[in-house]
């Protein structure tokens, strides 16, 4: 994956995005915690995939945000396909990729007609921004195809600084829909346990 060199004329949601690529991908230790977590979960991660799919597998990465995942996937040999909200977001991927099979199929992904597409799915902490995880889980599900896998992360709920609500002492999740699918901490929802 190529590293990039800041730009003032970028997109606003890339300005977003590159502080988190030098933190996640390149070590910057300005955030040492959040550095060393994320390597730990990023090693995680392509391990699991490695241990359920062979390469050459396809593999969904849902809200794939800066395609840190999808590129390290489609040079491991898996054909990935990237997905987020933020459009704009795509041209950032691409100019990143530098081998390998990668789709991009940015936008709302359950309007794009992935019914039992994929061998692996990928939803790296995104789940704690839905309002209603299970619906979102049970719609996963329908895109993975008979035998397949789904790889979820979530941050740790126990962890002593959070204080958002549990999905699980919440009688209408439908009060947070107007706040889901918002980046990083900011759209956090739920915590869920």
């Amino acid at each position: 994956m190529k590293k990039l060199i800041f730009r003032e004329s970028w997109p606003k949601t890339w300005k977003y995005s590159y502080p988190y690529d030098l933190m996640e991908i390149y070590g910057d230790l300005h955030h040492p915690g959040y550095t060393y977590a994320y390597a730990n979960r990023y090693k995680a991660t392509l391990s699991l995939v490695r241990k359920v799919a062979k390469p050459g597998a396809k593999i969904l990465d849902v809200a794939g945000a800066q395609g840190n995942f999808t590129l390290s996937l489609a040079e491991l040999g898996y054909e990935v396909t990237w997905n987020d909200l933020r459009e704009e977001l795509m041209d950032y991927v691409k100019l990143k990729w530098e081998f390998g099979i990668v789709h991009y199929a940015p936008g709302n992904i359950f309007e794009l007609g992935f019914d039992a597409s994929f061998d692996v799915i990928l939803i790296t902490e995104i789940i704690e921004h839905v309002a209603h995880p299970d619906d979102f889980l049970i719609k996963i599900a329908r895109m993975v195809r008979p035998g397949g896998y789904i790889i979820m992360s979530t941050p740790n709920g126990e962890y002593f600084r959070y204080s958002l609500p549990k999905f699980s002492e919440c009688p209408d999740p439908s009060q947070y829909e107007s706040s889901q699918f918002k980046p990083n901490a900011d759209g956090h929802i739920f915590l869920l346990h």
